[in-house]
């Protein structure tokens, strides 16, 4: 971890923003948003508010891009992967007694094992299943990066996979033309853009970058509307590899970056880094308290514009919930931790020799 003088706020403040991202999403597939017809101007609004807040993993997936890209392949690299790993094992581990214990589900305990193997113990530990695979590969993405010897090689490497992956959705609006087959590779799309960012993140200023983003999102909703009849069941396409999420993922992490913080005040700085480092953690464990909150909010509260304004007091209560939670697995992880940054000291890990070198001996 950065110490707090080298440490840079602003990408704290995206990790943040991201997780606060999280629970909204979240709430919305409980709100019946998705059965709606969005004549209402709450349900209007609730197509920029479902639109903005898909970003959220983009913004993780771009950050780990502008933080890793100058990863090299390596043995102190790969022992990385024990904390996400070991933090996962512990999340993962809690929602399942949760679930056990409050009913949700009656596991035998072989399939206790086999939703923590397969990242089936709660709804959101696909994202730990994705970057897992994202981290094996970084190395090797840096490689193909930094391959690219000009400003104009790494624009056409992330262009490529914005044509594989996110450009289908915009060029298949209307019938399709572009194949499918790559979309799922929108996570190398974000990850080699988080990339490009951290050498070219544009010079603008805040107030122009928020500009840009709003007119930019009340320019797509309003397409939305005409172009989808409407119709809530729509918003579900809305998702990471599509166009206008992309579009927007970009331009909230350049207006993010573009914050001026120097002027916080010392323990806000603080309460901000303390809650970055707690990320993880907090987002898996998210899926307790929503588990807890929604089945009784789906049922004491008729669906749709009723439930928006309830979202105030349970995203604030999920996302607390789960970063004291995440508290408590931070406190049982450092033992581990300890442990990991004892062993690279060792001359395996601390030479820190690229494995690439080791095997041409």
């Amino acid at each position: 971890m950065n110490s707090l003088k080298t440490r840079d706020l602003n990408l704290d403040l995206i990790r943040c923003t991201a997780l606060l991202m999280v629970p909204i999403m979240h709430s919305l597939d409980h709100t019946g948003l998705y059965d709606q017809l969005l004549y209402s101007w709450q349900n209007r609004l609730m197509i920029g508010i479902k639109t903005l807040f898909t970003c959220c993993i983009p913004l993780y997936v771009m950050l780990s891009g502008y933080l890793n890209h100058k990863k090299q392949l390596s043995a102190r690299y790969y022992l990385g992967i024990v904390r996400i790993i070991v933090i996962y094992l512990i999340c993962g581990t809690a929602c399942l007694v949760f679930e056990q214990l409050s009913g949700i589900a009656q596991r035998s305990p072989r399939e206790l094992l086999s939703s923590i193997l397969n990242f089936s113990c709660c709804d959101y530990a696909w994202y730990i299943m994705m970057y897992l695979g994202l981290f094996v590969m970084i190395p090797f993405l840096n490689m193909a990066y930094h391959g690219c010897a000009t400003k104009r090689q790494k624009q056409l490497l992330v262009f490529s996979f914005i044509a594989l992956s996110v450009l289908p959705s915009l060029l298949n609006l209307y019938f399709q033309i572009y194949s499918l087959w790559w979309t799922r590779l929108y996570p190398l799309c974000y990850y080699f853009t988080g990339a490009y960012l951290s050498e070219y993140m544009p010079e603008i200023k805040p107030g122009k970058a928020l500009a840009v983003l709003l007119v930019f999102l009340s320019a797509y909703s309003i397409f939305f509307y005409f172009h989808y009849d409407a119709l809530g069941a729509s918003l579900i396409g809305v998702y990471q590899d599509t166009w206008e999420i992309y579009i927007l993922s970009v331009l909230l992490f350049v207006l993010l970056y573009r914050l001026r913080l120097s002027g916080l005040p010392a323990a806000l700085a603080r309460c901000i880094r303390k809650i970055s480092d707690l990320t993880l953690p907090a987002y898996l464990l998210t899926w307790i308290p929503d588990s807890i909150i929604y089945p009784l909010l789906m049922a004491k509260v008729p669906a749709g514009a009723p439930r928006y304004k309830w979202l105030l007091l349970t995203v604030p209560f999920s996302l607390i919930s789960a970063l004291l939670m995440a508290q408590l697995v931070d406190w049982a992880y450092r033992p581990v931790g300890r442990f990991t940054a004892a062993l690279a000291k060792k001359p395996f890990f601390a030479d820190n020799i690229s494995l690439d070198s080791r095997s041409t001996q």
